[in-house]
């Protein structure tokens, strides 16, 4: 018998066999079925080397470095006959490569290099390499061991990206090294404030949640709120969430200072009860056509357990021809990655929570079924429709089923099937057609980064645009319709254009024109179907009125116009200020239809009032003290003084006769 010493240099996934050089009788040494020799190793095989039939394998995970194996070698059916061998086994480094990344975050935020790096050609692992900083670091900003690059919240913004040095080490032979870099660029943190409303009413919310990533804040008494650390996007996705309130959200442009004046408006429960989960049931509201039915044992906890016990089901019903603002997001979806408009006809909000209050869905494979009251401002609304869910994280509305137009008279609804719960919309895609057209300054010189938003008139839908260097902009909004434009640079707001499409691109013969200052102020007033003709009336300082007759103008006195008037339901009619007078302007509403055609109390009116700075203000008409003979709602008060400040008053009341301002001559504030 003879065991020669043998040497093997191996690599991960390479094999060498020890019997190589071994003899029985003279003859080569074989294990197995058949063979003439058996052999055992002796001791612990290092890690990730395996030995079957005198075969030495090295497996991926294996430690570089050199080792002795110790075997006997003995004659098959002599097992007194043996003599001792050994190996000398050398595992070569496994390669290892740190690839350089490219990172942007900021101050508080976390991120890993790992992600494109490699050991033994996989992928990386806070398991497999240890990481560490090489050369000099700016404060603030640390590597653990584990790859994750930590920016402290004290960490400095960067003009732009620095070069930092790494490497990347075997876990198990920490000379097995490899260095890469880093170009990391450090970003401001900002802050999105603004405010949350009730949306039917118009009332300020407190205590309403509001989520930008992880960047949380609550809403005080006046519903206003802020919420820091966040970095500039151009498109960011700020969620509002409360008690006894749907869900909402809003997409905003956080540009170098922030984002400040974001508006949500929250629709409250339209129904809420507590079921049996085991049982299951339906909430709905009290004409049937907001509902969600559940099925028995349908509901699942957050872990995916299912939810016994009681259940608390919430469903907040959304119109949208009320108010396009109160859909959550930007009325879009994505087709093939490219983003697309949408037109919704009414969405429902549904949120479940357990007896503890944590929130609940459907269970895998469990379907419930859903009713969207119809809410638009189309004529004609689709037999069948499309499905869309909101997805919060990326803030737009996903397809996902269908559903068929049910009931009748004011009590029609959407009836669907639904394999989750967050907010359901009854949507579909826009055919679109394309609006050229210009923004200015008051001085007629073109303005670039302005914000074009529209709205349709006989349709629920919204679209945006930014102008580009030369100040053109270039919009979307539905074929063959009726929708608003206004612009937005700042602070500083423009006129409001109706407009009308028809199936070929249209280019506007005037520019949206922005107020010479801060100062401006815009006044919308939307409502239902009935009555068919609302009107606004404003009366300025000096006495002159602006209504249907007498729409005033913004390049002169009284730098006041009725720019969108409307005679056939739901408006928009919109009033634009850019130059405002010393003293007092008023403002209400005359049902021009008549309080026989539909009392404003229950005509789903609305006035929001835009004031210099941003302020937003909700108005809702009273629901009591209007009579036959009181054609008008007195809204509101604005107070100027010399130096631009304004009060507001609410009047909030009808009254049958208008408000009476005297005439005067005009004198116009100046912003010290």
């Amino acid at each position: 018998m003879v065991a020669a010493a043998d040497t093997l240099a191996l690599g991960t996934g390479q094999n060498a066999s020890v019997l190589a050089n071994d003899t029985v009788g003279g003859a080569a040494a074989r294990v197995g079925t058949g063979g003439n020799a058996t052999v055992t190793f002796s001791g612990t095989l290092p890690q990730g080397v395996s030995v079957t039939d005198g075969v030495v394998a090295v497996a991926r995970g294996a430690v570089p470095g050199s080792y002795t194996l110790s075997y006997q070698l003995c004659e098959a059916g002599a097992a007194s006959n043996c003599a001792t061998g050994s190996a000398a086994l050398t595992i070569a480094k496994p390669p290892i490569a740190a690839a350089a990344d490219n990172l942007s975050i900021a101050a508080g935020e976390t991120a890993t290099l790992l992600a494109n790096d490699q050991l033994d050609g996989v992928a990386a692992t806070a398991d497999t390499v240890t990481a560490a900083t090489t050369g000099t670091w700016p404060a603030g900003v640390t590597l653990r061991a584990d790859g994750v690059l930590i920016a402290a919240d004290t960490a400095a913004a960067t003009a732009g990206a620095t070069a930092l040095g790494y490497r990347i080490c075997q876990t198990a032979a920490p000379t097995n090294c490899a260095d890469a870099s880093v170009n990391l660029t450090l970003l401001s943190r900002l802050a999105v404030s603004g405010r949350a409303l009730d949306g039917l009413t118009g009332a300020p919310l407190p205590g309403i949640t509001v989520a930008v990533g992880t960047r949380t804040a609550t809403t005080d008494a006046q519903g206003q709120f802020s919420v820091s650390g966040v970095t500039a996007n151009a498109r960011t996705v700020v969620s509002f969430s409360g008690a006894g309130y749907g869900e909402s959200a809003r997409i905003v442009a956080v540009g170098d200072t922030g984002a400040s004046g974001v508006l949500a408006r929250l629709v409250p429960a339209t129904a809420t009860a507590t079921l049996d989960a085991s049982v299951g049931g339906s909430v709905s509201n009290a004409a049937g056509n907001a509902r969600v039915t559940l099925a028995a044992a349908s509901l699942a906890r957050a872990d995916g357990s299912t939810l016994t016990g009681n259940a608390t089901v919430s469903i907040a019903a959304i119109d949208p021809s009320l108010d396009s603002s109160l859909m959550p997001g930007d009325y879009t979806t994505l087709n093939a990655g490219t983003a697309v408009p949408i037109e919704s006809f009414g969405a429902l909000s549904v949120q479940i929570t357990d007896s503890t209050g944590k929130p609940a869905n459907l269970r895998a494979g469990q379907t419930a079924t859903i009713r969207i009251p119809l809410g638009t401002r189309d004529a004609n609304p689709p037999a069948t429709i499309p499905l869309f869910h909101f997805d919060t994280a990326s803030g737009r509305w996903m397809q996902e089923g269908s559903a068929t137009l049910q009931g009748s008279g004011t009590a029609r609804y959407y009836e669907g099937s639904v394999s989750h719960f967050s907010v359901w919309n009854a949507d579909r895609v826009s055919e679109t057609v394309w609006i050229n057209g210009c923004i200015t300054d008051a001085a007629g010189a073109r303005v670039a980064g302005a914000s074009i938003t529209s709205d349709g008139i006989d349709y629920s839908g919204t679209s945006s645009a930014l102008s580009d260097a030369t100040g053109a902009f270039r919009i979307a909004v539905r074929q063959n319709s009726l929708a608003t434009l206004i612009g937005v640079r700042g602070l500083l707001i423009s006129n409001t254009l109706r407009v009308e499409s028809s199936t070929g691109e249209l280019t506007l013969p005037d520019c949206l024109v922005l107020a010479a200052n801060a100062n401006g102020v815009s006044i919308k007033l939307t409502w239902g179907a009935r009555p068919s003709d609302l009107d606004s009336h404003l009366w300025t300082p000096s006495g002159a009125h602006v209504y249907y007759s007498s729409k005033g103008q913004l390049a002169a006195a009284p730098f006041a116009n009725l720019d969108v008037d409307d005679t056939s339901s739901f408006g928009p009619e919109v009033v634009t200020l850019t130059k405002l007078m010393v003293g007092t302007y008023k403002y209400a509403v005359r049902n021009y239809s008549g309080y026989d055609s539909g009392p404003v109390a229950v005509s789903g009116a609305r006035v929001e009032l835009v004031l210099p700075g941003g302020r937003t203000e909700l108005f809702i008409p009273p629901a009591t003290g209007e009579t036959a003979s009181t054609d008008y709602w007195t809204l509101f008060d604005l107070v100027v003084d010399a130096q631009c400040n304004v009060t507001l008053t609410r009047t909030e009341a009808y009254t049958a006769t208008p408000p009476t301002v005297p005439s005067s001559t005009p004198v116009y504030c100046t912003r010290s």
